[in-house]
């Protein structure tokens, strides 16, 4: 079996940063010279970047995407979130680098983007193709063992979106609103040596849990998949990250969010996928390998 993971050398700010994490745990700063490991898979799906936005953790993107070398690349929705970037200075240079290495990387390996709501401009663009990149509402990837999974960004499933779209977008600035009032109380805490709040992620959460709830989100797209003769589907939009196997053998998974999750689903070249988290400090194999379940 191929592994996932390959040797290669940390950045000198990951140096750093592993050699301040190590240290408060009383080992020595020559840790910093370990290596870490770069991630080659057959297939990456990341979701929910949303670029742009207040709450998108931009750097540990662009860390995981120059940390991964893949054969191919799907881009599952809200890459770009229209919805709340269009206001205040929020887009970063850090924000303009994700994209311009998403871009570059569709000249190296073969890249699929699924819009979503916050990005269905993008739409307008559905079949085209633009050398490596495809766009389209939805596309079927056959894993390495054979396996047909239904990819969709999942909110046209979501009657929150289709049928009270009004509502949805407040809802989104209301979010966004509240992780600028979550960022600033987090600056003055971190002044005063004191641990970090994410109450807007909470607030999130219980919004998500309501929208399950009340339109039956996840139970609409397994049911679709099932009749369309897939193996499983692969969505976005929630920012729930799952995999999960029914009783039939279906397969659910959610890739997550890089608002609060920071996580992404990796295909090895036997056709395995497997949930991972990036966090501040998971550019290291041990904490990866702890957050992978294979499927």
């Amino acid at each position: 079996m191929r592994s996932l993971f390959h040797k290669t050398r940390i950045p000198k700010h990951l140096r750093r940063l592993r050699a301040k994490t190590q240290t408060e745990l009383g080992e020595s700063e020559e840790v910093a010279e370990l290596e870490m490991a770069t991630i080659r898979c057959r297939t990456v799906f990341i979701s929910d970047l949303h670029l742009g936005s207040v709450s998108c953790k931009a750097e540990e993107v662009y860390e995981f995407l120059r940390t991964v070398e893949c054969e191919q690349m799907y881009l599952v929705g809200d890459i770009i979130d229209a919805w709340v970037g269009r206001r205040e200075n929020k887009w970063t240079r850090t924000h303009t680098d994700v994209l311009r290495y998403l871009m570059g990387r569709s000249s190296t390996c073969r890249m699929y983007y699924t819009p979503g709501n916050h990005d269905a401009f993008m739409r307008g663009l559905n079949g085209a193709e633009m050398g490596n990149l495809l766009i389209e509402h939805s596309v079927v990837h056959t894993t390495a063992d054979g396996r047909n999974i239904l990819v969709v960004h999942g909110d046209l499933y979501d009657k929150t979106v289709t049928k009270y779209k009004k509502m949805a977008y407040m809802g989104a600035w209301g979010n966004e609103i509240i992780g600028q009032i979550n960022k600033k109380v987090n600056v003055s805490r971190q002044r005063r040596d004191k641990q970090p709040l994410n109450f807007s992620a909470a607030l999130k959460r219980s919004v998500k849990r309501w929208i399950k709830r009340k339109t039956g989100y996840e139970e609409e797209i397994i049911s679709d998949a099932r009749e369309g003769g897939f193996d499983g589907v692969l969505c976005g939009h929630t920012h729930k990250p799952a995999m999960t196997r029914l009783p039939d053998g279906m397969l659910y998974i959610n890739v997550g969010d890089w608002t609060d999750n920071c996580t992404a689903v990796l295909e090895d070249f036997d056709g395995r996928l497997f949930m991972v988290s990036w966090r501040e400090h998971a550019a290291m194999p041990t904490e990866i390998e702890q957050a992978a379940q294979g499927v």
